[in-house]
C-alpha cells in the first residue's frame, strides 16, 4: 500500500554469532487521510482553520465546531508539534492563522485523543430522570484487595474504584471482637479493615473523578446497638453531604442531577433485617443454603424455579436476607429508627417466589438483588417481567458465590433487562471487566448511563421491550482498521520476540503457516450486544513488523445498537511459548463519533493511566494504537502457579518477620515491649557503634519512623515497637555506609593523592565498533559522579571542523561543541569537585586552535589555567571546586609521535572478548601475565595510548604547533621515549600523566611494581581497557588501585562485574569521585623504600558478616519472573549444590589485594520470595583499606539460564558497623526500588581475632 512510513533499523541478535536487522517503520499518513486533507484543502498543502471546520463538520460529524475553535486545534496541534514556548505564542499565533495545518500535523492532529477521541469526553446524557433509568457504575465487595477467600480488606480497593469512577460500593459490616465494627467478607481469612477508615476514604475520593452520587450499600450483620453506632458513624463523617430520603418509602427516585455531591445509603430496614434473622434462625427458610463465603455450586436436578430461586437465595454471598447473623439477635429487640432513616434506596424481598419478587407497586420502589445464576433462570420465564421491575425499581446483580477468585460474568445480560447495578469484582481482571470499564467510559465517565429509551417505554398495551423477541437489523456498523502503532515505545525490543519484531494476533487460533517466517500480525474486532450482534471478525495476516498497516474494512450489522459494545483484542503469537498479550479496547457503539479517529488500547487492568492513542474509521475507521503502562499490583497473602496446564501448586506467601537476633537485640534495649528514645540511643551507641549521635537525633529517627508507617501502632509515646524497629533496621535510613553526600576525607592534598572516577570513550552508547557517538552517555556519567570524561577528536570529512568519534569504526560523530556544552551543564550535578575532560585528539594545529577556541568560550571563567607550561605539583581537589580540567599530550609532541608512528606497522587486532551477558567473573589478581623483554613493543590489543595511535590527517612533523592550545593543558600527558624504566622514572621539576593499556600494566606490575608506587606517588598513572573489548566490557580495577593508579578508565556504558567493583569503589567519600588514596600507597620509608604489592602482610584486621535475610522481590519482580510454577529459587552463579534442584542461597566475598580476595556462599534454602539464611562468615583482610565487599544473588533454573537476582558492592573501609540494611541493585547498577539484605558487619582486630 502506499503508506509512507519513516525507516530506522532494530537489530536482533542469534544464536550469539550474527544478527538480524529489521527495518522500524514509522507510521505515515493512510490513504483515506491523504485523500480526506487534500479534498478539503483544497488540493493545496496547508489546511486553513475554516477548512479544518468543514473537515470536522462533513468528515468527523462535528457540525457543533466554530472557526474560533478550529483555529484554537491548530494553534495547539502546531505547539505541541514544534514545541513552542509559552512566550512565543503571539508569534506561533500569527503564523497558523496564514499557515494552517501541513499534512504531516494534520495526521498527528488525528492522533490526539483530546481532540479526536472515539467519543464524547464530557457528561451529555439527561441526567434530570429518576436512578432507576441508568446504569449505575457499582463494586462488588468493593474492600476486597483479591480473592474472596483469603485477601486482605482496606480502603486501598475502594479509593482505586473511586478514582476510576465506580459510583456504587459495597460494605460487609460486622461486628469486632470489642464492640465495634469491622469490615470484612464473613467467614472467610480475609482480614478486616475498621469501618471509619473505609467511610472516610470514600468522604475524600467519593467526587475525585464524578460529581454525580455515591451509593453505599450495607450488608450489615449487626445488632440493634452496632447498627446505631453505624448510624452515628456515618452521619458524622459525611454531614452535609448525606442525602436523607424525604419520607420512609419513596414513590420514585430522586435524578442524579439532584444528588450532585450526594452519598446515598442502601440496605435493608432494621426490622426486617431481624426479622429474617429469626425465621432463618427457627428454620422456616430452607436450611441448605451455604455461608456467605461458599462456592455457590449449579444444581444436578432440575427443580421448580420458584423453589430454585429461594434456594439460590441462601447461597448468594452477600444476600441480607439469608445471611446468618453472629449476633444472638431477636424480634422482640427495638429496631434502630436512626439507622433506618438513614436508608434511601430500600433493599429487600417480598416472600414467595420470583414472581412476587417482580411485582411492581405503585407507591414506593425498592432495590431486588439477584446472583448471576438466579438472573440467568428469571430471564429464561421473566424477561419482560424484568424488564418492566427495572422501569420503576433497581435491579442489583452480582456474582455467584464461586467466583473466588474475583472473577466476573457477561454483564450485558443484566443490562438488556433493564439492570442498573451489575456489580463486579472491580479487583479481578479479564473480558468481563473490559466490557464494565467500556460501557462507562461513556457519558464522560461520571459512572451514570441512560439506558435506552425502549428499555423505558410501554407501548399501548402495556408491553415492554421483550429481549428475547428476534429483531431486524438496525444499522450497520462499518469500522476500517487503519494501523496500530506505539508498541516498541511502551515495550522492550525483545518483549514479545527475542530475534524479531512482534507478531501480534488475537486470541483465536492463527491460519496455518507455510514456513517458519510467516508468523501472523492481525487484530480481532468484536461486538458485544444482545445474541443477534454478537459476533467477531479479523484482519488479514502481516508478518514481522512493530507498525503493522492494515488498511482493512468490518461491517457489523446491529438489531440492537444502544446496547453494543466494540471490543478490540490484540495478541502477540508465540509458537513456543505462551502468547504475548498486546493490547485491548472496549468502546460502547452508541457512543462512537463517525470519522478517523485515535483508539488507545490498554492493558490487562485497564489502569488508570495516561493514555496517548493513535488513529481509527464509520463508517468508523479505527487507527489502533496501543500505549500500556505496567501497574506494580498489591501483594497477596498466597500465590498460585499454573503447572502442566491440568493442576495449580500453591504457595503461601511468608511475611516478613525479625529474626531472632533482631528480636533479641529489641528485647534487650526496650522495656515492656516499648524502645524509647533512650533505649533507642543507646542500641545506636552499643550496637550500631554510632558514638557521636544524640539523643535528639535518636528521638528524630523515631519519629520518622513513625510517620512512615501507613496504619500505625499506638505510638502516643514517641517510641518504637518490635514491628517499628524491625521497620527501620531494614529501611533506607539505616544504609551501610554513610548517606550523606558530603566528602568525608581530606580534599587538600595534590590530585595524583586520589583514585578519580574516570571513565572510558565517554561518549559511546554502547559498543566499540558501531555504536552511536552522543552526549547522552556524557551526562549519564556526570550524573553518576564520574570525574574524568574521555574525547577522541577527529576532523570531520571537509576537515574544517571537529567531531567526536571512536576513529576508523562504524561508530556515528557527535558535534565537540555538544559534548562541550553538555559536560558545562552536568559536570557540577552530583559533585562539586574537578572534572577532568581528556582529548585523544587527531587533528591538524589549525583545528586544535578551533578546539581551544571552543573550550574557552563554552567554559570561560570555570575553566583551570595552569600558571607555568609544567607544574611541580598537581593542585588539590579542594583548590580546584567547580572546575574544568584538560588533560592531552602537547601539539609538538603529538606531531613527532603521528610522524614516528607514519613509519610503523600498525598493530593486529585480536579477538573480541566472550564476556557473558551479564559479566564474567572478575580476574584475579593473582595470575598476571610475564612481560615481554621490550616495554613498547605493540601490543595486539592496545586501542587508544596517544603513542600508538595511527592518524588519518596529513600531519607532519613540520607543522606549526598551536599555542593557544597549550596553554590549556593542566594535566600533561605523553610518555618519554625508550622503556618502562624511562616512562617510570620520577622527575622532581614537573608531574605528568603516563597512560597504559591493562595488559601493558599486568605485565608492567611483574617487574616494576614498587616503581609503578612510586610513579603514582607525584604523577597520574591512567589505566585503560586492552582494545579487544570490542563490546565495552571492563577489566579488574584492583590492578591498577593497589600499584597506586589514579585514573582507572572504564566503559560506563557496559556492565558486569568489574564494573559494579568500580562503582562500590566510588560509593566512598558522599561519592564526589575522588577516594583519598591509602597512607601506605603514600608513604616512603628511611630508605626511600615504598610498599610493595607483591609482598606476604599480616592479617590486619578480620571482617564479620552475619547475613540474616532478604526481602523485596515479590515487589519488584512479577511472581512468574524467575519460576512459572513456584516461587523463585535463589542461588550464585559458580556454585551449585549437588542433589538439590531448587534453592535459595546467596554469595558474598571480598575483592581486594590477592590475598584478600574469596568467595562464600549460604547454606541452601528452597521456594521463598523472602530468604532467611542467619549466618555469618569471616574475611581476614591484609589490606582492608583497599577491599570491596560483593554480594550476588542468582536463581536457579534447571531447564534455562539461570536468573540474576541483585548484586552490591560496598567498600570495606567505608561500612559502618552494626545491623543494616543494604539495597541491591540491577546488573547496570541501578538500585531496585525493593530488594534489600539485612546484615550485620562487625571488625575484629587481629589480637583479638587470633
Amino acid at each position: 500500500m502506499a503508506t509512507s512510513k519513516a525507516e530506522s533499523y532494530n537489530s536482533y541478535k542469534m544464536f550469539k554469532c550474527f544478527k538480524r536487522k529489521f527495518k522500524i517503520t514509522e507510521a505515515g499518513p493512510p490513504p483515506d487521510v491523504r485523500d480526506a486533507f487534500s479534498r478539503f484543502a483544497g488540493g493545496g498543502d496547508h489546511m486553513s482553520a475554516d477548512q479544518l471546520r468543514r473537515f470536522m463538520a462533513d468528515h468527523q460529524g462535528e457540525s457543533g465546531v466554530t472557526i474560533r475553535e478550529a483555529e484554537a486545534i491548530i494553534r495547539e496541534v502546531l505547539r505541541r508539534r514544534n514545541d513552542v514556548a509559552q512566550d512565543k505564542t503571539t508569534t506561533a499565533t500569527a503564523t497558523t492563522a496564514t499557515t494552517g495545518l501541513k499534512l504531516d500535523d494534520f495526521f498527528h492532529l488525528l492522533f490526539l485523543d483530546d481532540f479526536n477521541g472515539p467519543f464524547k469526553s464530557e457528561v451529555h446524557h439527561d441526567m434530570t430522570a429518576p436512578l432507576s433509568h441508568y446504569f449505575i457504575y457499582t463494586g462488588h465487595n468493593s474492600y476486597l484487595t483479591g480473592n474472596q477467600l483469603s485477601s486482605d480488606c482496606s480502603d486501598v480497593p475502594i479509593i482505586t474504584a473511586l478514582q476510576r469512577g465506580v459510583r456504587v460500593i459495597e460494605l460487609d459490616l460486622w461486628p469486632s471482637s470489642k464492640d465495634d465494627v469491622n469490615v470484612l467478607h464473613g467467614r472467610t481469612l480475609t482480614s478486616p479493615v475498621p469501618l471509619p477508615n473505609c467511610l472516610k476514604s470514600i468522604k475524600e475520593y467519593a467526587f475525585f473523578k464524578s460529581p454525580y452520587p455515591v451509593i453505599i450499600t450495607l450488608e450489615d450483620h449487626l445488632t440493634p446497638d452496632l447498627q446505631a453506632k453505624v448510624a452515628e458513624m456515618i452521619t458524622q463523617t459525611f454531614g452535609d453531604m448525606l442525602f436523607y430520603p424525604q419520607s420512609e418509602c419513596l414513590t420514585e427516585f430522586p435524578s442524579p442531577e439532584s444528588l450532585k455531591h450526594r452519598i446515598i445509603i442502601s440496605t435493608k430496614p432494621p426490622k426486617e433485617f431481624l426479622e429474617s434473622k429469626n425465621l432463618k434462625d427457627k428454620g422456616i427458610i430452607l436450611p441448605n443454603g451455604k455461608e456467605s463465603f461458599e462456592e455457590e455450586t449449579s444444581e444436578k436436578d432440575e427443580l421448580d424455579l420458584r423453589v430454585e430461586f429461594e434456594d439460590d437465595d441462601k447461597s448468594d454471598s452477600d444476600q441480607d436476607d439469608e445471611d446468618n447473623n453472629v449476633s444472638d439477635c431477636k424480634p422482640i429487640q427495638a429496631a434502630a429508627p436512626e439507622y433506618k432513616r438513614l436508608i434511601t434506596i430500600h433493599a429487600g424481598k417480598p416472600k414467595g417466589g420470583l414472581k412476587e419478587a417482580l411485582a411492581v407497586a405503585t407507591d414506593k420502589v425498592r432495590r431486588l438483588s439477584l446472583n448471576e445464576q438466579a438472573l440467568e433462570k428469571a430471564a429464561s420465564s421473566y424477561s419482560t417481567e424484568l424488564v418492566r421491575f427495572t422501569q420503576r425499581n433497581v435491579l442489583r446483580v452480582y456474582p455467584k458465590g464461586t467466583r473466588v477468585t474475583s472473577s466476573n460474568y457477561k454483564p450485558i445480560i443484566g443490562w438488556m433487562h433493564g439492570a442498573q447495578m451489575v456489580a463486579f469484582n472491580m479487583q479481578g481482571y479479564g473480558k468481563s471487566l473490559w466490557l464494565m470499564h467500556g460501557m462507562f467510559r461513556t457519558n464522560g465517565g461520571c459512572g451514570y448511563v441512560k439506558k435506552p429509551d425502549f428499555l423505558m417505554q410501554k407501548g399501548s398495551r402495556n408491553e415492554v421491550f421483550d429481549p428475547k423477541k428476534p429483531l431486524s437489523v438496525k444499522k450497520t456498523l462499518k469500522v476500517k482498521v487503519y494501523m496500530g502503532d506505539g508498541w516498541r515505545l511502551d515495550f522492550s525490543q525483545t518483549h514479545f520476540d527475542t530475534y524479531s519484531p512482534p507478531d501480534f494476533y488475537t486470541k483465536g487460533m492463527p491460519h496455518h503457516m507455510d514456513t517458519l517466517s510467516q508468523i501472523p500480525t492481525w487484530v480481532r474486532v468484536y461486538i458485544v450486544g444482545v445474541p443477534a450482534d454478537c459476533s467477531k471478525k479479523k484482519t488479514r495476516i502481516i508478518v514481522d513488523d512493530w507498525a503493522p498497516v492494515w488498511d482493512e474494512e468490518l461491517t457489523f450489522p446491529l438489531t440492537v445498537p444502544e446496547l453494543a459494545l466494540l471490543r478490540i483484542e490484540v495478541r502477540e503469537y508465540d509458537r513456543s511459548e505462551k502468547d504475548d498479550f498486546g493490547g485491548q479496547t472496549c468502546l460502547p457503539v452508541a457512543e462512537l463519533k463517525p470519522g478517523i479517529r485515535a483508539i488507545p488500547l490498554y492493558d490487562k487492568k485497564a489502569p488508570l493511566s495516561s493514555e496517548t492513542p493513535q488513529p481509527n474509521t464509520d463508517d468508523i475507521k479505527l487507527t489502533a494504537v496501543v500505549i500500556r503502562r505496567r501497574n506494580r499490583g498489591e501483594a497477596m497473602s498466597k500465590q498460585t502457579y499454573r503447572v502442566c496446564l491440568c493442576f495449580r501448586r500453591r504457595f503461601r506467601l511468608a511475611v516478613s518477620e525479625a529474626p531472632n537476633e533482631i528480636k533479641d537485640l529489641f528485647d534487650q534495649y526496650s522495656e515492656n515491649g516499648i524502645m524509647s528514645a533512650d533505649h533507642f540511643h543507646r542500641f545506636l551507641v552499643e550496637c550500631q557503634k554510632e558514638e557521636n549521635v544524640t539523643k535528639e537525633e535518636a528521638q528524630a529517627i523515631i519519629e520518622h519512623t513513625i510517620r512512615d508507617f501507613k496504619h500505625p501502632p499506638i505510638f502516643h509515646r514517641k517510641a518504637l515497637n518490635l514491628e517499628a524497629f524491625f521497620k527501620y533496621i531494614f529501611s533506607d535510613n539505616n544504609p551501610p555506609i554513610q548517606a550523606s553526600t558530603t566528602a568525608h576525607h581530606d580534599m587538600t592534598a595534590p590530585l595524583s593523592h586520589y583514585f578519580i572516577y574516570t571513565g572510558h570513550n565517554s561518549y559511546l552508547t554502547g559498543n566499540q565498533l558501531s555504536s552511536d557517538c552522543s552526549d547522552v552517555p556524557i551526562i549519564k556519567a556526570l550524573q553518576r559522579g564520574v570525574r574524568v570524561i574521555e574525547l577522541d577528536i577527529w576532523p570531520n570529512s571537509n576537515k574544517d571542523n571537529v567531531e567526536v568519534l571512536h576513529g576508523r569504526t562504524l561508530t556515528t560523530p557527535v558535534g565537540l561543541i555538544k559534548c562541550f556544552k553538555s559536560i558545562k551543564e552536568y559536570a557540577f550535578v552530583a559533585s562539586e569537585y574537578p572534572v577532568v575532560i581528556t582529548l585523544e585528539d587527531h587533528l591538524t594545529p589549525d583545528l586544535q586552535a578551533k578546539v581551544a577556541e571552543m573550550v574557552t568560550q563554552t567554559f570561560g571563567d570555570i575553566l583551570f589555567s595552569p600558571g607555568s607550561e609544567c607544574l611541580k605539583e598537581f593542585p588539590s581537589p579542594e583548590s580546584l571546586k567547580k572546575r574544568i580540567i584538560i588533560s592531552t599530550k602537547p601539539p609538538k609532541e603529538y606531531l613527532e609521535a603521528k610522524d614516528m608512528k607514519e613509519n610503523e606497522n600498525g598493530s593486529s587486532k585480536g579477538k573480541a572478548g566472550d564476556e557473558e551477558a551479564w559479566g564474567r567473573e572478575v580476574k584475579s589478581t593473582k595470575s598476571l601475565n610475564v612481560a615481554d623483554d621490550k616495554f613498547t613493543q605493540n601490543d595486539p590489543d592496545e586501542e587508544e595510548n596517544d603513542d600508538e595511535e595511527d592518524d588519518d590527517g596529513d600531519v607532519n612533523s613540520q607543522q606549526i604547533e598551536a599555542p593557544e592550545y597549550k596553554r590549556l593543558i593542566a594535566i600533561h600527558a605523553g610518555k618519554p621515549k625508550g622503556g618502562l624504566d624511562e616512562c617510570l622514572k620520577v622527575d622532581p621539576d614537573k608531574v605528568r600523566r603516563l597512560s597504559l593499556s591493562e595488559q601493558q600494566l599486568e605485565k608492567a606490575v611483574e617487574t616494576h611494581g614498587k616503581d609503578i608506587v612510586r610513579f603514582t606517588q607525584r604523577n597520574i598513572l591512567r589505566v585503560y581497557p586492552k582494545g579487544t573489548r570490542f563490546d565495552s566490557s571492563n577489566y579488574n580495577p584492583l590492578i591498577g588501585w593497589m600499584h597506586g593508579a589514579q585514573m582507572v578508565a572504564f566503559n560506563m556504558q557496559g556492565y558486569g562485574r568489574s564494573l559494579w567493583l568500580m562503582h562500590g569503589m566510588f560509593k566512598s567519600n558522599g561519592g564526589c569521585g575522588y577516594v583519598k588514596k591509602p597512607d601506605f600507597l603514600l608513604e616512603t620509608g628511611p630508605h626511600n623504600e615504598v610498599f610493595d604489592p607483591k609482598a606476604k602482610l599480616p592479617v590486619k584486621l578480620t571482617l564479620k558478616v552475619t547475613v540474616y535475610m532478604g526481602e523485596g522481590w515479590y515487589y519488584d519482580f512479577r511472581h512468574t519472573h524467575f519460576d512459572a510454577y513456584s516461587p523463585p529459587d535463589f542461588y550464585t552463579r559458580s556454585l551449585r549444590s549437588p542433589g538439590t534442584y531448587f534453592f535459595l542461597e546467596s554469595e558474598i566475598g571480598i575483592a581486594g589485594v590477592p590475598a584478600d580476595s574469596v568467595m562464600k556462599k549460604t547454606k541452601t534454602l528452597e521456594d521463598n520470595w523472602i530468604p532467611a539464611w542467619n549466618e555469618e562468615f569471616e574475611f581476614p583482610l591484609t589490606v582492608p583499606e583497599l577491599a570491596l565487599l560483593r554480594i550476588e544473588v542468582h536463581e536457579y533454573d534447571m531447564s534455562e539460564k539461570d536468573d540474576f537476582g541483585g548484586q552490591a558492592c560496598l567498600p570495606v573501609s567505608e561500612l559502618r558497623k552494626g545491623i543494616r540494611a543494604i539495597p541491591l541493585h540491577d546488573r547496570k547498577g541501578e538500585k531496585y526500588k525493593s530488594v534489600k539484605l539485612l546484615m550485620r558487619f562487625d571488625f575484629v582486630p587481629t589480637a583479638v581475632a587470633e
